[in-house]
Order: structure tokens, then sequence, then C-alpha cells
């Protein structure tokens, strides 16, 4: 069985990547403050990006988890144990820090407005932004992935998709930088605790 100190080396060049990524938000943050941040982020924006976002934003889609479970108990049952783990956990924890932890938190459209470069079609919501759902999923399924990848190829490719579905938060003002940075943390823990512990208690071995 593998230990936890093994599947950390074996994926030492994503949590490194990742942790770098990380690292830059933490410092514009600091520098600038989350509000002077996301206001200058939102002035770059094209036509083309807006669409792009507009759907990358689904892969952190609260509905991802149930049809990747789906999926699994069809074709591969002995990773199911493991997703449906960390859907659970997904679930629960951002309910519990949306709605019970940081319940006054503000989203960018609370705090500036139609000043914002909006897109059209999107339905802006106000509150409950700590920490951003959509970047909790995705890291949450993107990083247990990683975790069954084998080739770097494929890791990298699946670090980027949740970068993605982390970014179009930002870029359509449905939260600031501090929200998806706490959402990929959030998600990356749960991720890492799911897959320990469907290795050591796996329910679906077949």
């Amino acid at each position: 069985m593998r230990t936890v100190l093994q599947d950390l080396i074996t994926k030492k060049y994503i949590y490194f990547l990742l942790s770098s990524i990380l690292l830059v938000g933490f410092y514009f943050i600091f520098s600038l403050g989350k509000e002077t941040l996301h206001i200058t982020l939102n002035q770059f924006h094209t036509p083309f990006w807006d669409i792009f976002f507009k759907y990358a934003t689904y892969l952190g889609d609260g509905i991802i988890f149930p049809i990747v479970i789906v999926g699994l108990l069809i074709f591969k049952r002995k990773y199911a144990t493991a997703f449906i783990i960390a859907g659970l956990l997904t679930l629960i924890l951002s309910y519990v820090f949306k709605n019970w932890v940081f319940t006054n938190a503000p989203r960018p459209y609370e705090v500036f407005g139609d000043t914002l470069h909006l897109i059209s079609g999107e339905k802006m919501r106000k509150w409950h932004s700590f920490p951003s759902g959509h970047t909790t999923t995705a890291f949450a399924l993107f990083m247990l992935t990683i975790h069954y990848a084998k080739k770097i190829n494929w890791q990298l490719l699946l670090l980027l998709l949740a970068l993605i579905a982390a970014w179009s938060r930002v870029y359509l003002s449905q939260h600031f930088v501090e929200d998806i940075i706490a959402g990929a943390l959030l998600g990356t823990s749960i991720a890492f605790l799911s897959f320990r512990v469907a290795t050591r208690y796996p329910f679906f071995k077949k």
C-alpha cells in the first residue's frame, strides 16, 4: 500500500506548481487588498474570454460530482469510494463555511455593483462569497483525479482545468481572489483526505 510520503513525492511537481500559484495570489492580495485587486483584474476583458469563462465555470458546478460518481460505479468501481467521500465532504464543508461560518462575506457585485464589467446572461450573486464553492468542487474533483493519474502530462492538464474553473469565478466577478484561493486549499485538502481514506478503506474493490 502506498504511503502518504510516497504519494506526495510522486505528485511533488503538481503540489509545487500549485503552491507557487497560490503564493503569487497571496502576494497580490496583501499588496493591493482584495477590492483593489479585483477592480484591477476586472478591466481585462475580451469578447472571446467572456464566452470562454462563462462556460468554463461549469467545470466546478455541483452537478459534476454525481455525474462522475455514476460513471465510476458503472465502469471503474474501485475508484468510486474516493469520489463519493470527496463529493460528500465538498457538499457539507462548502455549505457549513458559506452559511454558518462566513455568512456575511459580500461578493464583488455587492461591493462594486454595476461599475463592474459584467457578462451578459450571468446571474450575479451578492453574498456567501467565502470560500468559492465552484473552486472547492473543481479542486476536490481534479486534484483527486491527479492522485490516480500516472503521467505528468495528464496531471498538468487536470491542474489546468481546476485553475481555469477557479479563475472563471474571478473573471465573472462572482468571487474575489481570496475566495478562490481558499476554495483551492479546501478542495485540495478534501482530495488528499478522500484519497487516503479510500486507499485504506475501499468500499468498492472491483
